[in-house]
């Protein structure tokens, strides 16, 4: 006799409490559903089988083919705004930040200085400085020529698994700047607890 089965043999044989069930191993000699045995024995009746009906949301619909990026409402509705009309982030700034949520997959960002004013209509040269701005406030952070990640806490394009992994990536760098936890320093006047 096999090794398996005379374990199986031995196990079967083993004295039971009283009142507890013998399961019987499911198989070829067995053709019971394992699943609705156990649930039938240590149930308090007969399983009743319950049908699901499974509703699927319609797809969004937006404008262009690029996928979506989830913004922050928060940031939209508060932080954004109050910045550009009081001046601390500029017409060109908030622009160049729109353009960088677009283009991200999973928070990375691979563009240059030309791609980006070659979409806003400006000159290449005019990118530069505003975007070095815009890292300075932690909203995005320079990781080489032309390789950028967005913080992924204002915009992230991908579900929310892949944001937990690329924030504990973040987090592990323990960055001085705080990125991506704290917004810059031009953005104080939003308290900590306010941005989450």
């Amino acid at each position: 006799m096999a090794p398996a089965a005379q374990s199986a043999r031995r196990h079967s044989r083993a004295p039971t409490p009283a009142g507890r069930p013998v399961l019987q191993p499911a198989g070829a000699d067995n053709n019971a559903d394992l699943a609705r045995v156990i649930a039938e024995q240590f149930g308090s009746g007969p399983v009743h089988e319950v049908k699901a009906v499974v509703y699927r949301r319609a797809p969004h619909d937006f404008l262009g083919e690029e996928g979506y990026s989830l913004v922050s409402n928060y940031f939209l509705r508060r932080v954004l705004p109050y910045c550009l009309t009081h001046h601390i982030i500029s017409p060109l700034q908030g622009a160049i930040l729109s353009n960088m949520i677009g283009r991200q997959r999973k928070g990375k960002i691979q563009t240059t200085h030309a791609e980006i004013a070659e979409d806003l209509g400006v000159q290449r040269t005019s990118i530069g400085q505003p975007l070095d701005r815009l890292c300075e406030m932690n909203l995005i952070r320079k990781l080489k020529r032309s390789t950028y990640e967005l913080n992924p806490r204002v915009a992230f394009n991908g579900n929310g698994n892949e944001q937990a992994d690329f924030l504990a990536r973040l987090r592990a760098l323990q960055l001085a700047s705080n990125f991506p936890d704290e917004l810059g320093e031009a953005l104080t006047l939003f308290s900590r607890t306010e941005i989450g």
